[in-house]
């Protein structure tokens, strides 16, 4: 068939060639319209009648071989079945029974190591599978997902830089701007910039749905040209949807972004964990805590720069629940850690601040 319209495409083709050229013969040697049309429309009929000649001669020659071969196929089939036939008249009932046996263990043997099926798609490709063996199939592939060391987010710690790798975090998400990390808790995280302060409430390290989220800035914090927070109050949030109510917990390991950061609800924690560290591309920078407290959002306690903030300074230490001997002045630079709680009640409308002023 494809032969046929091969062969077609090119008559087609050739006759348009013909025509062509003898309206430019005719035009050229001024010969009357009708008679090139005509002579148009003989030459055309006759290589229609040869080429049509050629056509069938072909296609009668191409079936004319296809069905020698054909012959000869089958002339060859039947000599090997009756040598074949001939040769295991011989052969015993028990030896064909082994055959049939061999040949069902080859199929048995299809899920083996060595020729695993993958049994969800050959659901597709051969027939449907049993509830039974796609739950068992479903199983398998997630404990293979499991074992890959993913993360809760589904993200594989193998492909993840290393801790504190500012500049490798950068090259997966550019709003990675600093290092969080604070002694005695699991909060050892990058810490993000977002376009608006809430761009990363709902969202991962890789910008992906996340009910954890990430440790993330204000976006009002201002950085200067080398990559160092040149605000006065640094404010960072982070997620706590498992260490809000009192007695608080230190060091569960289901506690996760600033979840343990409500360690220093036990005055002993923050008396033994006076500093937390956040590290930006400029260089590490030392913070020691001098305030912890509970408040309702009416305390507006996250403007970074500006004529509030000597006032943010005075209520944070006035509603501090620990007491630190550690002096602040109105134009020192400071770190505001802010996270969720229940303590203050059962609504969303209160939070839990660790604020530590900068020292190196």
């Amino acid at each position: 068939m494809k032969l046929l319209k091969f062969l077609l495409r090119g008559i087609y083709f050739f006759f348009v060639g013909v025509t062509a050229s003898i309206q430019d013969f005719a035009s050229r040697t001024r010969i009357p319209r009708a008679i090139s049309t005509k002579l148009a429309a003989m030459a055309m009929a006759a290589c229609f009648i040869g080429g049509g000649w050629g056509v069938v001669h072909a296609v009668n020659n191409t079936i004319g071989d296809q069905m020698e071969r054909g012959k000869e196929e089958q002339v060859t089939r039947v000599a090997a079945a009756s040598a074949s036939s001939e040769d295991s008249s011989s052969e015993s009932s028990q030896e064909q029974s082994s055959s049939s046996k061999s040949t069902r263990k080859s199929f048995a043997n299809a899920g083996s190591s060595s020729s695993k099926v993958d049994s969800i798609a050959s659901a597709t490709k051969y027939k449907p599978v049993d509830n039974d063996k796609l739950d068992e199939a479903i199983s398998e592939r997630a404990k293979e997902y499991q074992a890959g060391a993913k993360t809760s987010e589904g993200i594989n710690i193998a492909n993840q830089p290393k801790s504190g790798d500012i500049e490798a975090w950068q090259k997966l998400n550019s709003d990675v701007k600093g290092w969080l990390s604070i002694p005695g808790t699991n909060i050892n995280y990058p810490v993000v910039i977002g376009a608006y302060t809430d761009y990363y409430t709902n969202r991962g390290y890789y910008k992906e749905a996340s009910r954890n989220g990430v440790i993330w800035l204000d976006s009002d914090t201002k950085f200067n040209s080398s990559g160092k927070i040149i605000s006065q109050n640094a404010v960072i949030y982070g997620h706590n949807w498992t260490n809000c109510w009192r007695p608080t917990r230190i060091g569960s390991a289901q506690d996760v972004m600033l979840a343990q950061l409500a360690a220093y609800d036990h005055s002993d924690f923050a008396a033994e964990h006076p500093y937390i560290y956040l590290n930006t591309i400029d260089g590490e920078h030392k913070y020691q805590v001098f305030t912890v407290f509970y408040t309702d959002l009416s305390f507006g306690y996250n403007y970074a720069d500006g004529s509030r903030v000597p006032n943010i300074i005075s209520t944070a230490k006035s509603k501090s629940i620990h007491k630190f001997d550690v002096s602040m002045g109105k134009d020192d630079q400071f770190l505001t850690l802010s996270t969720c709680t229940r303590v203050l009640g059962n609504h969303d409308n209160q939070r839990f601040v660790v604020m530590a002023k900068k020292i190196s």
